[in-house]
């Protein structure tokens, strides 16, 4: 039970984190609105090199998509931490944590088809010269994607989830046959 609380005041200092971050990752999408100097960064989409005038477009694409993925990602852990919440409560075997579990693993999973496709979509760099330390984009995505981790994670929930339907199932076949033998005698 002790280890139930102190994982569970770390969810909650997880979940207070990601939410303060949200909004830190709100205001720098919000300055990138409001930005108009886009016109010395080099843009590539499909490969392809984006003329200078549709710059800030793609980079407002861009950082949208990224903005939705974080607001997943804090969605995943918002329902990681009532589910830790119900655990604390000593309440295991709910419909309602099997859901959640399954919800945080598509979650995971398609945040990373996502990140994975827009690396392969988008190349931004803050200059037209560009080295490593420029490449915008590369850092923004390897800060929303741990390589192959989203994936890992999003198996991870949703095995445990089928886990948990099955265990769900089995404490119930349980309850039954204990009910039928008290008949029995």
């Amino acid at each position: 039970m002790r280890t139930l609380k102190i994982f569970g005041w770390l969810s909650h200092f997880l979940w207070a984190s990601m939410l303060i971050l949200c909004i830190f990752f709100g205001m720098l999408v919000y300055s990138e609105f409001i930005n108009e100097d886009q016109t010395t960064w080099f843009i590539s989409f499909f490969g392809r090199e984006v003329p200078i005038e549709d710059n800030k477009g793609y980079v407002k694409v861009f950082m949208i998509i990224c903005y939705i993925i974080y607001l997943l990602y804090f969605y995943a852990v918002t329902l990681f931490n009532l589910c830790v919440r119900k655990f604390e409560s000593r309440i295991f075997f709910d419909l309602k944590i099997i859901k959640r579990f399954r919800r945080i693993g598509l979650i995971f999973i398609t945040n990373y088809i996502i990140v994975f496709l827009l690396g392969k979509f988008f190349v931004i760099h803050s200059e037209k010269n560009f080295h490593e330390s420029t490449n915008f984009s590369k850092v923004i995505l390897n800060e929303l994607e741990a390589p192959l981790g989203g994936l890992i994670i999003g198996f991870f929930f949703l095995v445990l989830s089928q886990v948990f339907k099955e265990a769900k199932k089995q404490k119930e076949e349980n309850i039954e046959l204990k009910q039928e033998n008290e008949l029995t005698i």
